[in-house]
């Protein structure tokens, strides 16, 4: 490869980093990212001891049920974010990702003065766990786990592994694919910023799967393969922690508002409820 082409190729590859981090991002900075933290922290203690040492605390209470609720619309805004992103809809993603950080943390907070002032060794309570795992994975990867993977791809090529004419001759061929594909997948797309969404799968998932699996392979050539990994194992334990708490507390509002009678076991329902079935 001639060098002028292997230094456009350096620099196509070293400049998406630098045009990432040169743009401006309205999201959380650190700052207001600790202070919500320690609001969090104090917030759920609270939560915690109103559930656990008030005099006649259940969860059924109209102000605990009213609690919970709202609570519950705060944390499917992590929901919403999720399949705006996917669907190529989030044109203000560092907002929506604030969004998601600051309705979690005070939905969090409501939901666990409705689930501690009841059983925490039962299925609701393993639900309420899985929010609490949800939250600090959250928090520890927006904190710890991106300044090490911003680090390291912020850095040149060079920095992930040798560039020798080898290297650049199939990182070219790897990109000239990418961009024959794009006309297909998406004609007005730029190369060095695509990445598919959910709107893409939906229209040409086959051109998509091979999309991803060139990224992938381009990610493996510079050298992104140890972080690429971490990231990844991380971000799918977080959204399969999702799935389990959305399909919980799923679970939960259909047995409590219709299946009341089934879940007081017998006992008076203490609780705003549609019907009684179960009883």
């Amino acid at each position: 490869m001639p060098e002028g082409q292997g230094q456009d190729l350096h620099a196509a590859q070293g400049g998406r980093a630098v045009n990432a981090a040169a743009a401006p991002r309205r999201d959380l900075p650190p700052r207001a990212l600790r202070a919500v933290t320690l609001l969090l922290v104090v917030g759920l203690a609270a939560a915690v001891l109103s559930g656990l040492l008030l005099p006649g605390a259940t969860p059924g209470t109209p102000l605990r049920q009213s609690l919970a609720a709202l609570g519950t619309v705060l944390l499917f805004v992590p929901v919403a974010f999720s399949l705006v992103k996917r669907s190529g809809r989030a044109w203000r993603a560092p907002a929506w990702f604030s969004a998601h950080v600051l309705a979690s943390a005070g939905g969090a907070v409501l939901v666990t003065a409705h689930a501690t002032a009841g059983n925490l060794l039962s299925p609701p309570g393993l639900v309420w766990l899985a929010l609490l795992a949800l939250l600090a994975q959250g928090l520890a990867a927006r904190i710890l786990l991106s300044r090490r993977i911003a680090a390291l791809f912020a850095s040149r090529i060079t920095s992930f592994g040798e560039v020798d004419g080898d290297l650049r001759e199939r990182l070219r061929t790897v990109i000239e694919a990418k961009r024959a594909l794009l006309t297909a997948l998406d004609p007005d797309a730029d190369e060095a910023l695509f990445s598919p969404n959910l709107t893409h799968l939906l229209r040409h998932p086959w051109l998509t799967w091979r999309y991803a699996r060139l990224a992938a392979r381009e990610a493996r050539l510079v050298g992104r393969r140890e972080a690429g990994l971490v990231l990844a194992f991380w971000r799918r334990a977080h959204i399969a922690l999702a799935v389990l708490f959305v399909l919980g507390v799923l679970g939960h509002v259909v047995l409590v508002l219709f299946f009341a009678g089934y879940v007081a076991g017998g006992e008076p329902v203490g609780w705003w409820h549609v019907t009684a079935w179960g009883g």
